[in-house]
């Protein structure tokens, strides 16, 4: 197969540069062009270079020669040839990219020629370009008889008799108040219109599916598909993939790799084929005018396309994501009794496919849309195109057929009011209206353009989505109305102003965006309109104001939605060529022009009336060359109100998108540092939006809140936010056959060969749309109000009786709107009640908000049982009222406030019951310390004893026999029981051990040896390490090598035990001390750690673990430890959990900005973030005092530390997580049937962000591998009826 694509290439390549030969005349071009094609055969004739690696290197030769002679004929000049070829085929490049032998003097034949230089024309020269001319006429010949060329596999064949692109809202109404309505709706067939010009053919079709397109188009051609027995049913829209999975074609998820061997343009031969057939019976009221016109209306089909009407063909298309309309109306004549058969043969591989390599799922089909529309005699209007700006200049530019009946245009525009999604609006007055006649019959038709002006229009912005409704009609000699049209505009400026900062409306604005994909988990792409409220409603609830469409225009409903809801939209072309190597391949050959240039002006054609549009993307990983020069000059033509953006394939491999084919600079993945660079450069005019950043695979997105200080920075204006990757999980719904669990698939889930895995997995949403804990780190970063205390911050003071005061200052980050929408709440909470002390709301929000709770006292505050040490006011800001995309109280922005206490003078009441040490924690702003009143529920007088079991050290407290267990083999405390013989550890799963190591995250995993994976075996990978070193290689591939992966962990050892057997006497009660002396060993036998524990047993059950570990034998490469601390398996019974610490979702050392510090109650069960598709690390708090785990009855343990730390708690251990690659293959369990795993970090490493395919934790998030840590635990016994946060505050030991 591989041969055959080679010389199919080889022979298109070369019939391609004859073609060219032929077009010019200039003798110096034309032997430069022969002199390529000499370095062609003469290589291909080499007897070094046989079979198969001839054909290669002909391919990519004369491909070469196609590549010069467009950059040397370009309109452009010197400067794109110089840039091309210092960036793709430099003779490194084209060593790289393909394999064979190199002939003797290769190197020396393959340099660009200069075109000043003219080249002497010898007899051995003439005699060597004959020879090329022969030789490549045989193989022109060879591919006219043997291969003949399909549409599919075409690039320059874009279309056949598709009609030409027009916007979205053409219905053809016969009148103008049909029109208006249909305006404010979002369905394509808008409801309580009076036309019946559109009618939807969407639902069941009849459906077969061919491996053979060919075969396909041959037999619905032939008439005879529609006598084979394989019909069946399928959905329109739809993915059959998915709709019909019985079939057998399979998704298929590639990120970067194309599915099939890459031999542009040809596709493989076993080409999945969809056959769709539908009789459709069309309204008794269209009748059967002699006038009308019929046309069918494809809103996306994938790949290409064939369609059929009542047997003929009525036209051909490729581009998966834009419509595509073809007139049935010589067609439709055949009809006698009313019915149109409508066929489609749908390819699912096609040169298109090198265009559409969106690391996204592979899905083939019709997926959007299909109608019918009726134009009746004397609509005329083809395409009509509205342009405004903030001044309320307006221009209406109306595409008129010529020679009709049309005599006049009249544009109105109204101030009408969307009222909801489901076509609601009130009516508004009308705000301008224009004309324009045709008085000379001979001109009539062609374009008329209708300039105004509306006095201080409502401006549209994402925060102000004010719209008008635009009326365009058409007139006949008598004044009567031919046609109407309609669209909803908004008047808004784009700009980019000389210093370099993005305007809208001439105010900067911050993009706080996020990257989407079209995806559902049981439909695939086939998305409907309430999934796009639901995905737009979610985005603006938690912040974000922009979408960028990637990499592909969306649906026409999703524009509009956007338009109404308030979402700046970056509108991206359908292409991205990832797969190519080298990546700009296709887009610096010619023949593949016209096929991006018209992927670039069809969406702008269709979609340049949406006000939500704010750029243009001209695609994504391309790529530079001619062919996006060229689009990118057509597009500017066709709207040069907004500008283009374009990134080409990634600061490592084609730039950082600083190129000349964007305005905006948008590189992919930058750091932080490199984003401060790229916006501080002197040498940059431009602004700086992240097109794709902080990569949201599994738990992800750390060190964010680095990007949004400078995202917010008044010093750094040409920095101005960007798009997270990405909005959703990808993942499609399947059932596990072995266990008859539902999970979300990825790659390699349906059998396919080809796939980049879990790669489609990085998403800030589940494919259900359940957030991941990440979106309200984001939504607090995006937040647009900002509170800071304004001077002494919160306090309490005074002589005590004072109330709590706390003066916030209020920072409104909208660009457009006031603060007079939200509204403020307050409440009060401290540390020893989980109930608020104090609490308010309903407040005004202007530049300053003064809280005074008058409930909150000092005096009040010592007066309570157990005196808190930790206050604190937690503001929100909240919707007054309902809008169009959340209710009223949703909340929009969060902060918390420490409150600090200084006091005068202590008064009498509490000097009298204090301690001296009280008192001086009170005048320094602490309210008090431990409280002695406060007691255990163990017996403070049971007697202690210690027992030397050989291979165990029991502890007995009050006579009940192992109350502790200490294991000699280990040094771990093997079992724990209440003193009442409540069981804590049982042993069974574990007990307390040391624990070092984490389940890896993507994060974790992701290194440049990921990267050469995919092209190099593990042997070259390890020669690649021993030459180059392993920096880049991942946080994973580190602790594996050191022996301290969660895959095979190190084992602790004890190699010495210590017990002091004599009852100790401490200032607090009676104890019994044993030291632990060992390590932990790697299964390859190296001490990676040496630990001394300390284990201090009083006689109440509390137990106290303190712990030094040092690091061993641990390679000098290894830059961070996952963890440092312990880790415990719990009773079933306790898995009620409680803490004092940062919540109350999941976070870590470098995301918890969102976090607010307080008492929150979860489960076991809960902790686990069941949201990570792969499963891994998760469920962290950090900044913990003290957890708690309880049974039903609330009897249980405390977990207290002397320095805060962070914990996590699952029903599955760090083993299970690591290596479960599914859901599925975590067992289901259930609070109450399964031990309870706890870790309890002293150090935890942050999980990184910056992208996930190289090591990503910054300096400052990770644990330094080479230091000595000392940290300790208490584990004390509660009873039932024992407040966790009041024994949290009692000493320890009594």
């Amino acid at each position: 197969m591989a041969g055959m694509q080679a010389k199919k290439l080889a022979g298109v390549r070369t019939l391609h540069r004859l073609q060219f030969l032929s077009r010019h005349s200039k003798r110096r071009w034309i032997l430069t062009e022969l002199d390529r094609l000499i370095t062609t055969i003469l290589v291909f004739t080499n007897p070094t270079n046989k079979g198969k690696e001839r054909l290669k290197f002909v391919a990519l030769a004369a491909s070469l020669v196609g590549v010069y002679y467009k950059i040397l004929y370009s309109p452009l000049g010197g400067d794109p040839f110089a840039t091309f070829i210092s960036n793709y085929y430099t003779p490194s490049t084209i060593l790289r990219t393909v394999s064979f032998t190199v002939p003797t003097g290769l190197l020396q034949v393959l340099p660009l020629p200069d075109p000043n230089v003219s080249i002497d024309v010898t007899p051995a020269f003439i005699v060597h370009s004959l020879y090329v001319l022969a030789m490549g006429t045989l193989l022109w010949g060879y591919k006219r008889a043997f291969m003949p060329s399909s549409d599919w596999e075409n690039p320059s064949m874009v279309s056949r008799r598709r009609l030409p692109m027009r916007t979205d809202s053409m219905r053809w109404f016969s009148d103008p108040s049909s029109a208006r309505s249909y305006a404010s709706q979002i369905a394509l067939t808008g409801k309580g219109t009076t036309d019946d010009a559109v009618l939807s053919i969407d639902g069941e079709w009849d459906f077969q599916l061919f491996q053979d397109a060919d075969e396909a188009k041959t037999l619905v051609e032939a008439g005879l598909a529609k006598r084979t027995g394989k019909w069946g049913k399928t959905n329109v829209p739809s993915n059959w993939q998915l709709d019909r999975p019985d079939l057998g074609d399979i998704p298929i998820y590639t990120n970067v790799k194309y599915p099939f061997p890459a031999c542009p343009p040809y596709v493989p031969s076993a080409n999945p084929t969809g056959v769709y057939r539908k009789v459709v019976s069309l309204p008794p009221s269209w009748g059967s005018s002699p006038t009308d016109e019929l046309t069918v209306l494809f809103h996306g089909v994938s790949s290409a396309f064939y369609a059929y009407c009542n047997g003929g063909l009525v036209g051909f298309s490729k581009d998966s994501c834009l419509p595509a309309e073809f007139d049935l109306t010589n067609n439709a004549r055949k009809s006698k009794d009313g019915k149109l058969t409508i066929e489609v043969v749908c390819i699912r591989w096609s040169d298109g496919s090198y265009l559409e390599d969106q690391d996204h799922w592979w899905l083939s089909g019709i997926h959007r849309p299909v109608e019918i529309i009726r134009k009746r005699s004397g609509q005329e209007i083809t395409d009509f195109r509205t342009q405004t700006d903030a001044s309320g200049a307006v221009v209406v530019s109306v595409d008129v057929s010529r020679g009709g009946k049309t005599k006049g245009v009249v544009v109105k525009m109204y101030g009408d009011v969307i009222t909801d999604t489901s076509g609601g609006f009130t009516k508004g007055p009308e705000v301008w209206r224009g004309e324009a006649k045709y008085d000379d019959a001979d001109k009539m038709g062609g374009t008329v353009e209708i300039q105004g002006f509306v006095n201080a229009p409502d401006l549209w912005t994402a925060e102000t989505p004010n719209c008008y409704t635009v009326v365009v009609t058409t007139t006949g000699e008598k004044g009567e109305t031919l046609q109407s049209e309609a669209c909803r505009v908004g008047f808004k400026t784009v700009e980019i102003t000389k210093e370099g900062v993005f305007t809208v409306n001439g105010s900067p604005i911050v993009v706080a965006g996020v990257n989407r994909h079209d995806h559902d988990p049981d439909t695939g792409k086939a998305i409907t309109i309430p999934s796009f409220i639901k995905d737009i409603t979610m985005l603006k609830r938690d912040n974000f104001n922009a979408i960028r469409t990637c990499h592909y225009p969306n649906s026409t409903e999703f524009y509009r939605l956007c338009d109404f809801f308030g979402v700046y939209v970056c509108d991206e072309a359908n292409i991205e060529i990832h797969g190519m190597q080298p990546m700009g391949k296709l887009v610096a050959d010619p023949a593949w022009t016209e096929a991006l240039a018209t992927r670039i002006t069809r969406m702008c054609e269709r979609d340049r009336n949406h006000a939500s549009i704010i750029i243009w993307s001209l695609g994504n990983e391309s790529g530079r060359g001619v062919g996006l020069t060229e689009a990118r000059k057509r597009l500017r033509a066709l709207d040069p109100s907004r500008p283009i953006q374009y990134e080409s394939g990634g600061s490592l491999i084609q730039g950082s998108g600083r190129t000349e084919l964007t305005d905006i600079i948008c590189p992919m993945y930058p750091t932080v540092a490199d984003t401060l660079e790229l916006g501080t450069r002197v040498d940059e005019d431009r602004p700086v939006i992240l097109c794709e950043y902080t990569h949201a695979m599994g738990n992800s997105n750390g060190n964010l809140d680095r990007y949004y200080d400078m995202f917010w920075a008044e010093d750094k204006p040409r920095i101005q936010g960007g798009f997270v990757w990405d909005m959703i999980d990808q993942g499609l719904r399947k059932v596990d056959k072995k266990t008859g669990r539902e999970f979300f698939a990825y790659g390699g889930d349906f059998g396919e060969e080809i796939h980049d895995a879990q790669f489609c997995i990085n998403g800030l949403y589940a494919p259900d749309r359940v957030p991941h804990p990440a979106v309200k780190e984001i939504k607090y970063l995006h937040q647009p109000v900002a509170f800071t205390a304004h001077g002494d911050g919160a306090k309490i003071g005074g002589t005590g009786k004072e109330p709590l005061e706390l003066s916030i200052k209020v920072k409104n980050r909208y660009t457009f709107s006031s603060l007079s929408h939200l509204e403020l709440a307050y409440d009060v909470t401290c540390d020893t009640s989980e109930a608020p002390l104090a609490s308010g709301k309903g407040m005004a929000i202007g530049d300053f908000v003064n809280i005074k709770a008058t409930k909150v006292t000092a005096a009040t505050l010592l007066e309570m049982e157990v005196v808190p040490q930790e206050v604190w006011v937690n503001v929100t800001a909240t919707l007054k009222n309902a809008t169009s995309w959340a209710p009223k109280g949703h909340v929009i922005a969060t902060e918390q406030f420490a409150v600090s206490l200084a006091l005068d003078e202590v008064p009498t009441n509490v000097a009298s019951r204090s301690s001296p040490s009280v008192l001086r924690k009170l005048t320094m702003g602490t309210l008090t310390g431990a409280r002695t009143g406060l007691v255990s529920s163990g017996n403070p007088e049971a007697e202690i004893e210690v027992d030397d079991l050989g291979d165990t050290i029991s502890v007995n407290i009050d006579k009940v026999k192992g109350t502790v267990i200490i294991d000699k083999k280990t040094g771990g405390l093997l079992k724990l029981f209440t003193p009442s013989k409540k069981p804590i550890i049982t042993g069974a799963s574990g007990g307390v051990t040391y624990n070092m190591t984490r389940a890896s995250t993507d994060n974790d995993r992701g290194g440049a040896q990921m990267l050469m994976e995919f092209v190099l075996p593990p042997p070259a990978i390890k020669v690649v390490a021993a030459i180059v070193g392993t920096a880049l290689f991942s946080h994973d591939y580190h602790w594996q090598q050191n022996g301290i992966g969660a895959g095979a962990p190190p084992t602790q050892i004890c190699k010495d035990v210590k017990v002091d057997e004599s009852v100790l006497k401490d200032a607090v009660g009676n104890f019994v001390e044993m030291q632990c002396e060992g390590g932990l060993k790697t299964t390859s036998g190296n001490d990676a750690f040496t630990t001394r524990t300390f284990y201090r047993v009083h006689r109440n059950g509390d137990v106290q673990v303190r712990c030094t570990v040092s690091p061993g034998k641990l390679r000098k490469d290894l830059k961070t430890l996952p963890r440092v601390g312990l880790q415990l398996a719990l009773d079933p019974s306790l898995f009620r959990v409680g803490y004092l610490g940062q919540g109350e979702c999941e976070n870590y050392p470098d995301r918890q900005s969102c976090a607010q510090r307080g008492i929150f109650r979860t489960t076991a069960a809960d902790m686990h973030t069941k949201e990570y598709i792969v499963p891994g690390e998760c469920g962290a708090r950090q900044g913990c005092s003290w957890t708690s785990f309880t049974d039903s009855h609330g009897s249980g343990v405390l977990i207290r530390s002397s320095t805060d730390f962070s914990f996590s708690a699952s029903l599955h251990n760090t083993t299970e997580l690591h290596t479960a690659m599914h859901t599925y293959d975590l067992a289901d369990r259930k609070n109450g049937n399964a031990p309870v795993y706890v870790n309890l970090s002293h150090k935890i490493a942050g999980i990184g962000g910056d992208c996930s395919w190289l090591p990503c934790i910054y300096d400052d998030y990770l644990v330094d591998p080479k230091k000595t840590y000392q940290f300790d635990f208490w584990l004390c016994p509660l009873a039932a009826g024992q407040a966790d946060y009041l024994q949290a505050k009692r000493v320890v030991g009594i």
